[in-house]
This record gives C-alpha cells, sequence and structure tokens, in this order.
C-alpha cells in the first residue's frame, strides 16, 4: 500500500515507519518542515495518490485541543485527496476499564492529563462523523520500550491489561497492531485499546 504517515518523527510514528518499511509498504512522511498539519488543502495535495493515511501526531502539552483541529484538517484533507481510510492514535484514558468507567475516571488518573483525554475523545467524535472507514487505536496504559514480539491483544473500547492487571504495550508491538489493523480492516468506525 501507498501510506502516508503524520507523526513520522516521534516514538510512536519512527516505529510505525519501520514496521510499514518492513512488510514492503510504501511510506511517505508529511514532515512538518515540508506541509502544515493544519493547512487542509496543502495537506490534501500532499496526499495525492496514497491509499490510506496514518496519523500519529501528537499535540503538545498545553495545547491538547489542537489534536481535535489538527483530525479535523486530516479528515477534510483525507477527503479532497480520495483516501477513504485514515487511522489515527489514540490515549488510554478514554478507553474504559469497567461498564460505563474510563481510566480516566479512575481515583488515581492524573488530573493534569484530563484535558489530553477530552482531546481525544473530541478527535473521535471528528472521526466517527468523517464518513471515512477509520479507525482509532490506543495503547495500553504504558508504552515502553522493548522487543518487537508480534503478540498483543486488542479489545474494542476498552482497556488492554494483564492477569495482575497491568496495561502494558512496547512500541514496537503497538506499531505491529496498527500495521495490522490497516492491513486487514477488522475495526472500521471503532476505538481500539491494545496491549498484553
Amino acid at each position: 500500500m501507498k501510506v502516508a504517515l503524520v507523526g513520522s518523527t516521534g516514538r510512536i510514528g519512527r516505529h510505525l515507519e519501520r514496521e510499514a518499511l518492513e512488510r514492503g509498504h510504501a511510506v511517505h512522511c508529511l514532515l512538518r518542515t515540508q506541509v502544515d498539519l493544519f493547512d487542509a488543502e496543502a495537506l490534501a495535495c500532499a496526499l495525492q495518490g496514497q491509499d490510506v493515511l496514518i496519523s500519529a501526531y501528537g499535540a503538545p502539552a498545553d495545547a491538547p485541543h489542537l489534536l481535535v483541529i489538527a483530525t479535523a484538517s486530516l479528515v477534510h484533507a483525507a477527503r479532497e485527496a480520495g483516501i477513504g481510510r485514515l487511522i489515527t492514535v489514540g490515549g488510554a484514558g478514554g478507553l474504559t476499564v469497567a461498564p460505563g468507567t474510563r481510566l480516566a475516571d479512575t481515583h488515581d488518573f492524573p488530573t493534569a492529563l484530563l484535558p489530553k483525554v477530552k482531546a481525544h475523545e473530541d478527535a473521535v467524535t471528528v472521526l466517527a462523523a468523517s464518513g471515512l472507514e477509520w479507525t482509532c487505536i490506543a495503547p495500553a496504559a504504558q508504552l515502553a520500550q522493548g522487543e518487537r514480539t508480534g503478540h498483543y491483544r486488542l479489545s474494542v473500547g476498552a482497556l488492554v491489561c494483564d492477569t495482575q492487571g497491568r496495561s502494558t504495550i512496547s512500541y514496537a508491538d503497538f506499531a505491529c497492531a496498527l500495521v495490522d489493523e490497516m492491513e486487514a480492516a477488522h475495526y472500521p468506525g471503532r476505538l481500539v485499546g491494545t496491549g498484553y
């Protein structure tokens, strides 16, 4: 596939680029020095000829609302460029840990991260209204360096934990999960949690 990747210089993005390239996909990294993510028309031009758009964009910690604006720009640009498939990286805070309870609702969740959680949830709302075939894949509560095992679990809308209640995944295996979803499209229109 011809894959356009936003956020390729970040920790997640670097692993996504490597994973997709190793599987033989043609990866077109949209660097901020080349195209403004918030200029939907310029972005649409840069996306011409691509099959799928992946966004690992991370908004600055002091401006989480930019994620929502960026998502709207990506949606518009994908439509204009004729790309029907959009996959984004979500956040663990909005995943459920029990019926009606998100990770962000638990007593020890950092209050400072709540604006980021809301931004991720608002971004998913934008995706849901886009008319595109989208998937948002959220990592486990703890992303860590580690070997690529190719093993992971997925859960629609829910945080993935092991038998000890730990929610972890390596960057490499998160990238594996996302590229697997890009290739297979098992979860269109869904927010999906990943972990071991």
